[in-house]
C-alpha cells in the first residue's frame, strides 16, 4: 500500500493512477461513470496523479477507461479527506427550504460548461432562486442556473429554459473526453450524460472509416472520433442551422476541422443527394425519430454495408428487448437486412422506468 505522508484525517480508498498530462480528462471521465470519490482530495506521485475512487470499476467501465486513458494501475492508498466547509447541497436546501420541499427537489441536474440547468416540480417551483443559489453556493464552477421551462418540441431537440440565477447567457465551453465543445444551450442540443456514449463508439472507430453522424448536435460523436483518428473522415449533420455553425466552430477549436465536412439540412436529404453508398459507420442519435431515418442512414452505408449505432426509447423491465424488436421491425421491409445486434445498452434514464438504448447493428444488403 502506497502510504500519504501526512496522517491527520486520511481515509483509504482505492485509486487510480494516471500521466498527470491525462489527469483532467481522467477527472472528467470518472465523474461522468460516477466512479470519482468527492470526499478525497488526488494527490500527485511524481509524474501520476492518483485519482480516489468511489468503488471499483466494472468490467466494461474498466474496458472504457483503458480505451481512453490507456493502461493504468489501480492501487489501495489512503487520501486526505476534502475540507468540507459548504456541504452537501441537500444539507444547504435544509438551511433554506421547507421540510416539505426538500424532498421534491432532484439533485439529479446538468452542468454544462459553468452553466447548470434544473428540473423542479410545480410545488417547488416557487422556491426555484433559493435552490440556484443553493446549487452555485456548492458547485463553485456554476455561473449560470436555468430551469426547464417545458418538453423538447420540436426536430431540432431544444427544450424551452427559463433564467434563474447568475449570469443571463446561454453559451458555454464544456470540455469533455479531451475536447472543448462551444455550446448554447437555447440553440442547439447537448447532454452532457452522453460523455460515455460518447467515447464507447468513438473508440469503436478505426482508421480509415469514413463515419456520417446523421444527427450530429454541436458534434460530441464527431469531434472525439476525429481527435482520436487522423486517417478518418466524418460527415455530421443537423437539421438545426445554428448546430451546424457549432459543429464547424467546434471542429476549428479542436483542430480537427480538415478531417470533417459540415451539413446543414434534413439528414434523409443530404444523404440522398450527397452520401449514399460511402460510410462503414452510421450514428443515429435521435431516440424519438431514429426509426423514421433507417432506410437512409443504411443507403449511407458501403454497397457491402457497415455499422449502425441506433438510439431509441423503451420503458418497463424488457425494455432492451423491446429496442431490439423495434429495430428488426423497422427493417423487416428494407432492401437492407439486420445481420447482426452486437451489443445493446440502456445509455441513460429520462423518466422511471424508461430509458434512452443504444443498439450496435451490423446491417448488410439483404
Amino acid at each position: 500500500m502506497i502510504r500519504n505522508p501526512d496522517s491527520d484525517l486520511l481515509q483509504e480508498s482505492i485509486s487510480l493512477s494516471v500521466p498527470k498530462k491525462q489527469g483532467e480528462k481522467a477527472i472528467q471521465l470518472l465523474a461522468k461513470l460516477r466512479l470519482l470519490n468527492r470526499k478525497l482530495t488526488p494527490q500527485a506521485l511524481d509524474d501520476q496523479l492518483h485519482v480516489p475512487l468511489s468503488r471499483a470499476p466494472k468490467p466494461q467501465e474498466q474496458e472504457l477507461l483503458e480505451s481512453v486513458l490507456g493502461q493504468q494501475s489501480l492501487l489501495r492508498e489512503e487520501f486526505r479527506l476534502r475540507s468540507e466547509t459548504v456541504g452537501s447541497l441537500g444539507k444547504v436546501l435544509a438551511q433554506q427550504l421547507p421540510s416539505s420541499i426538500i424532498p421534491l427537489v432532484s439533485n439529479s441536474f446538468d452542468v454544462i460548461g459553468d452553466i447548470a440547468i434544473i428540473e423542479l416540480s410545480p410545488k417547488a417551483e416557487p422556491f426555484e432562486k433559493d435552490i440556484a443559489e443553493a446549487l452555485m453556493k456548492v458547485h463553485k464552477n456554476v455561473k449560470s442556473v436555468y430551469s426547464k421551462a417545458g418538453p423538447v418540441t420540436d426536430n431540432r431537440r431544444l427544450r424551452p429554459l427559463h433564467h434563474v440565477l447568475g449570469v443571463n447567457r446561454t453559451q458555454t465551453i464544456h470540455k469533455e473526453l479531451g475536447c472543448r465543445l462551444k455550446i448554447d444551450i437555447a440553440k442547439a442540443f447537448f447532454s452532457p450524460r452522453l460523455s460515455g456514449e460518447h467515447g464507447r463508439v468513438a473508440e469503436q472507430v478505426r482508421p480509415g472509416e469514413c463515419v456520417v453522424d446523421m444527427f450530429a448536435g454541436v458534434g460530441p460523436f464527431s469531434i472525439l472520433i476525429a481527435k482520436r483518428l487522423n486517417d478518418v473522415r466524418i460527415h455530421a449533420i443537423d437539421a438545426n442551422p445554428e448546430a451546424a455553425k457549432l459543429i464547424e466552430e467546434n471542429a476549428r477549436m479542436n483542430k480537427v476541422q480538415d478531417r470533417i465536412k459540415v451539413w446543414s439540412g434534413d439528414a434523409r436529404v443530404v444523404v440522398k443527394n450527397n452520401l449514399e453508398g460511402i460510410a462503414t459507420r452510421v450514428i443515429m442519435n435521435h431516440p424519438s425519430q431514429a426509426r423514421e431515418f433507417l432506410e437512409p442512414a443504411s443507403e449511407a452505408l458501403a454497397r457491402d454495408g457497415g455499422m449502425i449505432h441506433y438510439y431509441t426509447f423503451a420503458e418497463g423491465a424488457d425494455s432492451e428487448s423491446k429496442a431490439r424488436k423495434e429495430l428488426a421491425g423497422a427493417m423487416a421491409n428494407s432492401v437492407w437486412k439486420l445481420e447482426k445486434i452486437m451489443a445493446t445498452r440502456k445509455v441513460r434514464g429520462v423518466a422511471p422506468m424508461k430509458w434512452q438504448i443504444g443498439l450496435d447493428a451490423k446491417i448488410g444488403p439483404a
